[in-house]
């Protein structure tokens, strides 16, 4: 069985965040990193975090500094390309934005006014509103205050495009059109938009649509949109959770759709309810739809589902009975048949890392890893969640929100390296957080006379 090791050597805590981008430069000798002193609290505003790159050698290089990070998704750091020059968002006077570092040159070359949560090989860059995020309880970024609070489906707020070459600008789409696409708008609020990923040849954006209801809960709508801004597109509405692309056109997601919950909040009947009245009789509505017969699984089970890019197609399932939990999933970019994924811990605190091969509908797991059971000190921790709406601090908790958005809460998240060859993900469980990597060449190596 393989081993893990380490990629992050050197003092103090080293992440990358999510699972959505590949860490390496294009050439596999340089791995993009930030770098934090403590992660006992969620981010500081007054605090920055370095960014930098570990060298072939696994020296760290410490290129500068970023305000705008948060533990489950970094600064969303990524290299440009085939280049040896990357983005990372950064606070920029008083907004979101980022800064591009050449590696070579040993220096900060640009400074935007616009954040990149993800960007062609051609500089294209695509962000989001980042101080939204924050207030709604999604992975933004904390010290900015969102400037549409009051309204509920902004029309100047959403996906900006823009190029990190020549300057040039737009809003794509807004929170608002999104809003208003196959849906009243009036059904939720505080919506916003979140996760943004380009598909293999850069062509489509996915993203997920999501807004607060009346009873207290979340809805998500998994959409997606041209990189130039036409043929809109809803794949599915539901509880709708982690994705990657398999393909181009099709969509690996965990999540339920079609629901009897989802039907009900769809209702007339609902939609004429006081909120009052929906809140106070969550629970009873709970044990109404989900009752389950004796050793029976709830209707409308969550699962894997393969979303077809079209509105609201039939889904099929990428591994069912066989991956029957959430996780964190990206797709190889040398051989798309292959998936790394995590799992969230278990009643021991233990995450598993695995493989999965779609043609064979094989899993092969790598490793298991146990959180540590330290916890952050609400007393320090409270401050730094000021500006999260009232609303989300009551459903998640204030203890909730405290340890997730600490660096104390460590998913795997794992990536893959270009070449397919090995993988690295983000862990916790020697006592700081580290980077690590596995080589998982022989695997897939093994596997290679499958047709697919």
């Amino acid at each position: 069985m393989q081993q893990e090791f380490i990629l992050s050597a050197g003092t103090g805590h080293f992440f990358f965040g999510f699972h959505d981008l590949v860490a390496w430069n294009a050439a596999g000798d340089k791995l993009l990193a930030l770098q934090t002193p403590d992660i006992t609290v969620p981010p500081d505003p007054r605090i920055p975090c370095g960014i930098g790159y570990f060298d072939a050698a696994q020296q760290f290089r410490r290129m500068g500094d970023t305000y705008a990070y948060n533990y489950p998704q970094g600064a969303r750091q990524q290299w440009i390309g085939d280049t040896d020059t990357f983005i990372v968002n950064d606070r920029v006077d008083d907004v979101w934005g980022s800064r591009i570092y050449d590696t070579n040159a040993g220096k900060c070359v640009s400074v935007l006014h616009q954040p990149a949560h993800v960007i062609t090989d051609e500089g294209v860059a695509f962000g989001i509103d980042y101080a939204r995020l924050y207030r709604v309880g999604g992975y933004g970024y904390t010290g900015l205050a969102d400037k549409y609070a009051h309204v509920h489906v902004p029309d100047n707020s959403g996906i900006v495009k823009h190029n990190v070459y020549t300057g040039e600008q737009t809003l794509l789409l807004s929170i608002a059109a999104a809003a208003n696409y196959k849906m009243n708008p009036a059904l939720g609020q505080h919506h916003y938009i979140t996760h943004l990923l380009l598909n293999p040849s850069q062509q489509r954006l996915a993203f997920l649509h999501r807004y607060k209801l009346k009873d207290g809960g979340e809805t998500t709508r998994l959409m997606t949109i041209g990189v130039d801004g036409s043929d809109l597109k809803c794949l599915a509405t539901g509880f709708l959770s982690h994705f990657d692309w398999k393909d181009d056109s099709h969509i690996a997601i965990w999540g339920r759709t079609g629901s009897n919950i989802e039907k009900l909040r769809g209702s007339l009947l609902y939609k004429m309810m006081p909120s009052g009245l929906i809140s106070g009789g969550k629970k009873v509505l709970k044990k109404l739809l989900y009752t389950k017969e004796k050793g029976a699984k709830a209707v409308a089970p969550f699962n894997w589902l393969l979303l077809e890019d079209v509105d609201n197609g039939a889904p099929a399932m990428l591994a069912k009975d066989i991956i029957t939990e959430d996780g964190h999933p990206m797709f190889c970019p040398a051989d798309r048949d292959w998936m790394i994924c995590d799992t969230y811990p278990n009643q021991q605190g233990v995450r598993t890392l695995f493989l999965f091969q779609y043609s064979t509908q094989k899993k092969v797991t790598l490793g298991t890893y146990r959180m540590i059971d330290d916890k952050p000190d609400l007393k320090q921790a409270h401050p730094l969640l000021a500006g999260v709406e009232e609303g989300v601090l009551k459903a998640f908790s204030l203890e909730q929100m405290a340890f997730t958005r600490s660096g104390l809460h460590c998913d795997l998240h794992p990536r893959w390296k270009r070449d397919g060859n090995v993988v690295a993900f983000d862990s916790i469980h020697e006592g700081r957080r580290m980077i690590y990597g596995y080589d998982v060449s022989s695997i897939i190596h093994a596997h290679k006379n499958v047709l697919v």
